[in-house]
């Protein structure tokens, strides 16, 4: 499986995390339409959710890889396995000689009701409600299994009846059906999620035009070549892994769905062995971080933090290991470290939560730290409750030295479009910008203690609300006025003018004496509560705290 498809790729230049959105072919009224619509035709429906048996149920998509599975399916059904044929695959089995028991449609446009050209008396049709009217009309008299699939947010129809959630394809809602149905133990077939060269399914259609992406679930491990729908298939499809954690799963004929399984199944074993092997359970402590050593994540959430507490970098050896800024090749080395009883603390800066990596790190985790209040409220919505420990202050102490208006704009360039929209206000003043994009004065520590001391004010318009005052606090150690837009981190510093950017210039231009005799104030404020001691003490209890 996953042979080149030629003209339709084109090379990728680095191994890049998979991150696909999905969004169904009709807005939500028409569906609402379709389930009013087979809701009125009064067939049997899902109703609740059946006990769990031990039967195995033989789920079968139209994937290529199929093709070579056809005795394996018809031993199955000959053995009395429950056969259901998703979509396409109903006609391929029957003009192959294989009745299914079941078959399933979700789809909700008009055309898809020749799925099902060869419908058969003895096929019980599981189709979604909110599948097209064309689709009930071409199955009348036969017989037809309703359910009702989610889908939206605080879904209203239909009232009072089961509705089952899952993947946004054909197989994984097929899946999540069956698995409501009381089914536990599933054999997939056809759930390739990738091309076989350029063809997509078994009824030889191929790809026209669509975008194909190279996946590898290893970034040294073997290419398979996707469509979107497919790429995303195979991401959702590792939810069911935790949302159903007493289902297992068996794949025949390979592709990426079934290199996914045998990947999980390989590490899975692996850390049964770890697990049963000697303990990681020394009193070391290591911050976990590889990225630029100028970043402000590994400054503030590792090295400082790890001189404070006499802790090391990246010794993946110590009994706690305290992964800031998450990789995506780290779940693993957690996983790993877990297994062989360690602590494992994710530490989580930036709302990156929509990527999957950064949920499995939040999900397995034995504690879950973050800078900020906000970011923990972000964090609560993975069900954690994330430690809340402040950035510590890195620069050292200067006097206040406010003696005019020369502006000091500093940060990382994804903070950029903040000092935009402010531009227009600081026109009439000197301003001086310290960033990592073209045309600003390139960062370092030096420099900063440089642009600090020319600087009067700190300007420091608002960012996203989850982010952490370090850059006020710096300068506020180093003795310059901050003029900053109403922001949550900032909320409680005494001293500093919070509010219009420009008035608050005004202000500490017309009262020079009085924005220095602030600064004591809002120096005291700062050196009591972000000391990298103090700091580091709430690192100690964090990573003493239970799992949550």
């Amino acid at each position: 499986m996953g042979n080149h498809p030629g003209a339709f790729f084109e090379p990728m230049s680095e191994f890049i995390p998979l991150k696909i959105t999905g969004q169904c072919v009709m807005p939500d009224n028409v569906l609402y339409e379709h389930m009013d619509d087979a809701i009125r035709r009064g067939y049997q429906e899902v109703k609740e959710p059946q006990p769990a048996n031990d039967q195995l149920v033989a789920l079968v998509a139209s994937g290529p890889s199929v093709a070579g599975q056809l005795e394996k399916i018809k031993e199955m059904s000959n053995a009395g396995v429950k056969i259901v044929a998703i979509k396409d695959a109903h006609d391929w089995l029957i003009d192959n000689g294989v009745i299914p028991h079941f078959a399933l449609a979700i789809d909700p446009q008009e055309h898809r009701w020749d799925c099902f050209k060869r419908k058969h008396k003895d096929v019980c049709y599981t189709i979604a409600s909110q599948c097209h009217p064309k689709v009930f009309d071409h199955l009348e008299g036969m017989n037809v299994l309703l359910w009702h699939p989610y889908i939206t947010l605080n879904q209203k129809r239909p009232q009072g009846r089961c509705v089952i959630g899952g993947g946004t394809t054909s197989g994984l809602r097929a899946i999540s059906l069956f698995y409501v149905l009381g089914y536990r133990h599933f054999a997939l077939f056809g759930y390739d999620s990738c091309m076989d060269g350029e063809t997509l399914r078994v009824n030889g259609s191929k790809a026209t035009g669509e975008a194909i992406t190279e996946i590898r679930i290893d970034k040294d491990g073997p290419s398979f070549y996707c469509n979107p729908a497919m790429a995303l298939q195979a991401e959702q499809f590792q939810d069911y892994f935790n949302y159903m954690p007493d289902a297992s799963f068996y794949c025949f004929g390979g592709g990426l769905i079934s290199a996914i399984i045998d990947l999980r199944q390989k590490n899975f074993n692996r850390l049964k062995a770890l697990s049963e092997g000697p303990k990681q359970d020394n009193e070391r402590v290591s911050f976990i971080h590889w990225m630029n050593k100028d970043a402000a994540s590994y400054r503030y959430r590792a090295f400082i933090p790890a001189q404070a507490m006499g802790a090391v970098m990246n010794d993946f050896s110590a009994g706690t290991l305290i992964f800031t800024k998450p990789q995506q090749d780290e779940i693993m080395k957690m996983a790993e470290a877990i297994a062989k009883g360690a602590t494992v603390v994710v530490d989580i800066c930036d709302d990156h939560l929509d990527w999957p990596h950064y949920k499995e790190a939040v999900r397995i985790a034995t504690v879950v730290t973050c800078p900020t209040e906000e970011m923990a409220k972000i964090i609560k919505k993975l069900d954690r409750d994330a430690v809340v420990i402040p950035d510590p202050y890195e620069y050292p102490l200067r006097a206040p030295h406010v003696r005019g208006d020369n502006l000091l704009w500093y940060g990382n360039r994804v903070n950029r479009d903040s000092l935009k929209r402010i531009l227009p206000d600081l026109e009439q003043y000197p301003l001086r910008v310290v960033s990592n994009f073209d045309g600003a004065i390139p960062w370092s520590y030096e420099t900063m203690l440089k642009e600090f001391a020319k600087a009067d004010i700190v300007v420091i318009p608002a960012t996203e609300a989850y982010k952490s005052a370090n850059r006020a606090i710096e300068a506020i150690r180093q003795g310059c006025y901050v003029v900053a837009e109403p922001h949550p981190a900032v909320k409680d510093i005494p001293g500093i003018w919070i509010g219009n950017i420009k008035e608050g210039i005004e202000w500490t231009k017309n009262n020079l004496a009085l924005a220095n005799s602030k600064l004591l104030e809002a120096q005291q404020y700062v050196t009591e509560k972000y000391s990298p001691q103090i700091c580091s003490t709430m690192w100690r209890k964090a990573i003493k705290r239970p799992i949550t």
